[in-house]
């Protein structure tokens, strides 16, 4: 069997779900920053119960030598619909063969966990590394995505030859060529919590951000979180009235039930629209739009009222061209009359959007921030209270995903986001990533990359290698 292959580095349309156990370090003192995810001698442990750690926890003993991995084992750990696609028998064959090549695997780089989902590095005792991206069902938890790649013998990279050499301000401006609109912000947050740039270009211009929005609505739940008006383990129940394109929660059953702790890790580590819509409704845009204001945006009326998912793709697609420009021009009471009166009425995109194509909104039209003003997000919040539920849920959420290769293991803390707004015609019109990467007793690192193109086109893997080369000169 053929081994698929499928690494979402980010998404709009691409966090770690778990009641609280040993997967994850308790809060973070003054003077000791515990990393999230524990290693043992390079060997990241997996713990804690959620479908995700569930599912690769099999897949790692079914990886140990000796194993044999059955048709029933298959039947058992498998989603029906991974079946469409592939027999019991090719799939043991699958496994069996991932054995061959990977023995005694471990996971020597895990860049993304959350409860449905699995990114990462595994190490055979051979020597081979490989890709592998698991993800599941919430419901039941069968494993419906599984994919492997040889990575190397223990130096694979992802930065191409071009731009292995290249020096800081080498890479800023090779990443300014790879849209007609880029931005960049490479620099520190210091003592009083202030971004101080070391390389930047075009750093305090605004740019739609693709899903790096979510951080603010993430922190408007963690600040519900910090006054008391919710509470990690609270459950809340997805509903097809949240449904919204992109992620894996869109078809779970309706009425599941998750806890905020789950939905803002998969919000953040999966890009999780319909996660996003829950906690969006959860904190409420009054919450949401103050926060902009106070994680210190540039320009705060230019991403309130901050629209959910659903909203937001309603300006794209269900609207004429004429209608979706005076909502994007007009006066913030203009904005918040036609979103009460012309987009909340319409619902879940997903079931009711459609019949246009403003695409070119996708840049000019949707959330908007500048580096700068995503570094700052980044430092508010850092000021969540040392050892508080509201900092552990945005530590975990943050935490979730590392978008690459080579980057957690060299960091104590990783926080990532990141988006895109992709055109069926164009290709990708909108490419973001955003870290925030800190050892103890040191000030965190921030890197935030924007490119915008009306025209379509941003290579997602030139811009991956030149962000690789940026993300390994830190020191």
């Amino acid at each position: 069997m053929t081994k698929r292959f499928c690494i979402l580095l980010t998404a709009l349309l691409p966090s770690l779900g778990l009641t609280q156990g040993t997967l994850f370090a308790d809060g973070f003192e003054t003077t000791r920053l515990s990393p999230l995810f524990p290693t043992i001698d390079g060997a990241y442990l997996i713990e804690g119960e959620h479908p995700a750690t569930d599912a690769l926890r099999w897949l790692l003993d079914e990886l140990q030598t000796g194993e044999n991995t059955t048709e029933a084992e298959v039947l058992q750990r498998f989603d029906a619909s991974w079946f469409s696609g592939s027999s019991a028998a090719q799939t043991a064959s699958f496994v069996n063969s991932i054995r061959a090549d990977y023995p005694d695997a471990v996971v020597n780089d895990l860049i993304s966990l959350t409860p449905m989902a699995f990114t990462g590095l595994i190490l055979g005792s051979t020597g081979n590394e490989a890709f592998v991206n698991l993800q599941t069902r919430y419901v039941g938890g069968g494993i419906n995505l599984l994919g492997v790649q040889f990575f190397g013998t223990g130096a694979g990279s992802v930065i191409y030859s071009t731009d292995q050499n290249l020096t800081l301000a080498q890479a800023a401006d090779r990443f300014a060529s790879l849209a007609d609109s880029p931005a960049l912000f490479v620099g520190r947050i210091n003592a009083n919590n202030e971004c101080v740039a070391m390389e930047e270009r075009n750093s305090t211009t605004l740019a739609a951000t693709a899903s790096i929005f979510k951080i603010w609505v993430l922190g408007a739940v963690v600040d519900a979180i910090a006054t008391g008006d919710a509470t990690i383990d609270q459950l809340v129940t997805r509903t097809d009235a949240k449904r919204a394109p992109g992620g894996p929660l869109i078809d779970e059953p309706d009425g599941t039930q998750l806890t905020v702790d789950e939905l803002a890790r998969l919000m953040i580590g999966n890009s999780d629209n319909t996660a996003t819509d829950l906690l969006h409704d959860l904190a409420g845009r009054p919450l949401i739009d103050a926060i902009v204001s106070r994680f210190h945006h540039s320009a705060p009326t230019v991403l309130t009222p901050l629209l959910n998912i659903s909203e937001q793709f309603h300006v794209f697609f269900s609207f004429s061209a004429m209608d979706a420009d005076s909502y994007v021009s007009g006066s913030e009471s203009f904005q918040q009359m036609f979103l009460q009166n012309q987009i909340e009425p319409l619902g879940s995109f997903a079931d009711t959007g459609g019949g246009f194509n403003n695409e070119t909104l996708f840049v000019t039209g949707s959330w908007r921030a500048s580096p700068a003003d995503v570094c700052r997000a980044f430092a508010s919040h850092r000021q969540w209270a040392a050892g508080s539920d509201a900092l552990q849920l945005a530590d975990r959420a943050l935490g979730a995903q590392a978008a690459q290769p080579r980057v957690r293991p060299r960091w104590d803390r990783v926080w990532y986001k990141g988006g895109n707004l992709v055109s069926g015609a164009n290709g990708q019109l909108v490419l973001t990533h955003a870290w925030m990467l800190e050892n103890a007793g040191e000030d965190p690192y921030v890197v935030v990359a924007m490119l915008n193109d009306v025209n379509g086109g941003i290579d997602v893997f030139d811009t991956q290698s030149v962000l690789g080369r940026i993300l390994q000169l830190l020191p």
